[in-house]
């Protein structure tokens, strides 16, 4: 059974604003993906990791990160991940 709401906010139009400011992030996460490719292209060529441009500085950095294989702790060790697991929950929020 459907439960009825009432409420004084529009809801229909908070839909319509979302789902246009998500088209409006991701054509802008787009357009920055691209620029960010120039300079690094840009950085790659001249092979230097930092880079000056008037006011600005670009920075590439070599980041090492230690990760566990989570594959191969399954595959061989499947109590030991069986005892570690910790299993987690949270309600996504969708428009559709």
């Amino acid at each position: 059974m459907a439960k009825v709401i009432t409420t004084t906010i529009n809801l229909e139009n908070n839909a319509k604003v979302i789902k246009s400011l998500d088209a409006k992030i991701a054509e802008l996460k787009e357009l920055r993906d691209e620029k960010v490719a120039e300079v690094k292209s840009v950085m790659a060529e001249a092979d230097v990791m930092e880079l000056q441009a008037g006011a600005y500085t670009f920075t590439l950095k070599e980041i090492t990160r230690n990760n566990v294989d989570t594959k191969t702790l399954k595959t061989k060790y499947a109590e030991i991940y069986k005892a570690l697991l910790k299993v987690s929950s949270y309600i996504k929020f969708e428009v559709a």
